[in-house]
């Protein structure tokens, strides 16, 4: 497997901060995946273990409300984050994650990148902080109906 381009991650806000060194620390850890319209990337309840950067095509986020099926919520595009309740305790999804085209990403094994993340503070800074805003950001276009 070729390692990702570090310049790649510019793409992705919690990784335009870090230094040209620690971009390429996490970008040995980086695999690049397709996948077809459809398929579930990840099921909300279920064990959080890749993060997932969209570099192409598109996908719907949806949360189970009471007993009936799943509710899209939001759809999301290239240059997004899926995934980051993979790197928050209980590392449990919130949210199931389904394609709605093919799609291009760029997969972080999460226990991997957490502890690269404790390992050097200031990446995990830059990727915590972007999510704290990124979760903030959803919950304000969830009250608003967005």
């Amino acid at each position: 497997m070729m390692p990702t381009d570090p310049d790649r991650l510019t793409r992705y806000a919690c990784f335009r901060a870090l230094t040209e060194d620690q971009r390429q620390a996490v970008a040995q850890l980086v695999r690049e995946e397709c996948f077809y319209p459809g398929h579930t990337l990840f099921q909300e309840g279920k064990p959080g273990t890749q993060l997932y950067m969209l570099a192409a095509g598109e996908v719907e986020v949806l949360y189970k409300i009471g007993e009936g099926d799943p509710t899209r919520v939001d759809t999301v595009g290239e240059g997004e984050i899926l995934g980051c309740s993979s790197l928050i305790d209980p590392y449990t999804y919130s949210s199931t994650a389904r394609c709605l085209s093919e799609i291009e990403t760029l997969v972080l094994d999460a226990e991997t990148l957490r502890k690269l993340m404790e390992e050097d503070c200031q990446i995990g800074y830059s990727i915590q902080k972007h999510i704290i805003q990124m979760l903030l950001d959803r919950i304000i276009d969830l009250r608003l109906g967005a």
